[in-house]
């Protein structure tokens, strides 16, 4: 038995009757566009099934996407790739940084956002994020151990203030990487995410807004960068600048910087092409919700949605975080989630274990990482994350998906909230 009492109502986690009737269903995901299917049928049968594939004369999904996506991020050049681990890999690499540099990463996040570094022969350092939006603040940026770049990670619904962290980076010397992965169309003060940093890195993977089921981008307006960041992801070989004849390659063998492939295969960048176009009308439906649940979710006491920046123009929710900022002692971020869960039919979940914390982040397990390991050990005895930690142990988070729904369905995660806070012993107690 949790510290969360059945004595308000019972609770269905207690066997209590649940908030929403089992037989009514959540939107599904993923949600394929009208048009993903005939793109795949196109690929299976154009004869081009990778861009590294002969020239066949059907033109490439691939380079489609990256001219459609540069377009929707307001950037010059968009480099597809495979994995949004493989984006902030050649992304960091493209920096031309020193072997065991340092890169600031926030703690909260999943652990590709570091590991990357590691990939790209680099040091990441944890650091900690802003109370409010769980994101890097540049009250963040730490001066004292040298990083050359920083990833800066846009969470769950907010964005990092970019602009910001930049002008304390910028003089160090500190190139941004712009950690986009949860938010794709995501606008600060009207800029989109991605296209404020020196790269944006992005994300596809299944549970991302924007998906393929794998896949990734970087965008960049550095015309230089952008040709090294085509070779480090197609083994040192870059677009040819001429359409090229049947049989012959799409890419030329520049090699001006050693890469690895890590290109996105033609179906991946079909389905990302019909996905793109269904993009924004599904913000809009996650934005509008959001605001509902935001307002109905005001009135109960020591619980909060995570909310964006006032600087933060347009609303990009990957995950909605839902703070409870009156636990007692023996209640758990956890036990919440298991009684929303019961409640909703629906999954709530913890955050992503803060990377002090995870078992996820363990280099010392890799021999090949051993010199950087030790620094990063040696790097991280002393340093604390209590925002990181208070957002693990008080919030609880679910898909966006959840607000692909309508008013009815934000209504019963509100009166779901309402009725595990009430079932709280001290925070119902500070509601008499």
């Amino acid at each position: 038995m949790t510290a969360i009492d059945a004595s308000r109502g019972t609770l269905a986690l207690h066997g209590g009757t649940p908030v929403r009737d089992p037989g009514r269903p959540w939107p599904r995901w993923p949600q394929p566009a009208p048009a993903a299917e005939a793109n795949l049928l196109k690929v299976l049968h154009g004869g081009r099934w990778t861009l590294t594939g002969p020239i066949s004369g059907t033109p490439l999904f691939e380079r489609e996407f990256a001219r459609r996506f540069a377009d929707y991020v307001g950037t010059r050049h968009c480099v597809p790739v495979d994995h949004g681990s493989s984006a902030l890999v050649v992304a960091l690499e493209a920096l031309g940084l020193a072997p065991g540099d340092r890169v600031l990463v926030p703690a909260l996040t999943w652990t590709a956002s570091a590991t990357a570094a590691f990939r790209a022969g680099l040091v990441p350092v944890l650091v900690d994020v802003d109370e409010v939006t769980g994101c890097m603040s540049p009250a963040d940026v730490d001066a004292s151990v040298g990083a050359r770049a920083a990833v800066v990670v846009h969470w769950a619904c907010a964005m990092a203030d970019v602009p910001g962290i930049q002008a304390v980076a910028d003089p160090l010397g500190m190139a941004v990487v712009e950690d986009c992965a949860q938010a794709h169309g995501a606008r600060w003060q009207g800029r989109p995410a991605g296209s404020i940093g020196r790269l944006g890195c992005f994300s596809m993977q299944q549970g991302k807004v924007l998906t393929s089921g794998e896949g990734g981008a970087v965008v960049t307006d550095d015309d230089e960068l952008a040709v090294l960041l085509q070779e480090l992801r197609a083994d040192s070989r870059r677009y040819r600048d001429d359409p090229g004849l049947a049989g012959e390659s799409e890419l030329v063998e520049t090699a001006t910087r050693m890469g690895a492939n890590f290109c996105l295969s033609e179906f991946h960048a079909a389905v990302l092409c019909a996905q793109l176009s269904i993009l924004d009308e599904q913000h809009a439906v996650r934005a509008r919700n959001f605001a509902t649940l935001d307002a109905m979710v005001a009135g109960i006491p020591g619980v909060r949605l995570v909310r964006p920046a006032a600087q933060q123009t347009t609303l990009s929710l990957y995950e909605l975080p839902i703070v409870f900022d009156a636990l007692p002692a023996g209640t758990t971020s956890a036990d919440v989630a298991r009684a929303l869960t019961a409640e909703l039919h629906c999954l709530f979940y913890l955050t992503d274990t803060p990377l002090h914390r995870s078992v996820l982040l363990r280099p010392q397990t890799k021999p090949t990482l051993a010199p950087l390991a030790e620094q990063f050990a040696a790097l991280h005895r002393d340093r604390t994350f209590p925002h990181s930690d208070l957002f693990y142990d008080r919030a609880v988070v679910t898909h966006h998906s959840t607000l692909l729904g309508d008013e009815r369905d934000m209504a019963d995660i509100a009166a779901a909230i309402r009725k595990v806070v009430e079932a709280v012993e001290p925070i119902g107690a500070a509601r008499r």
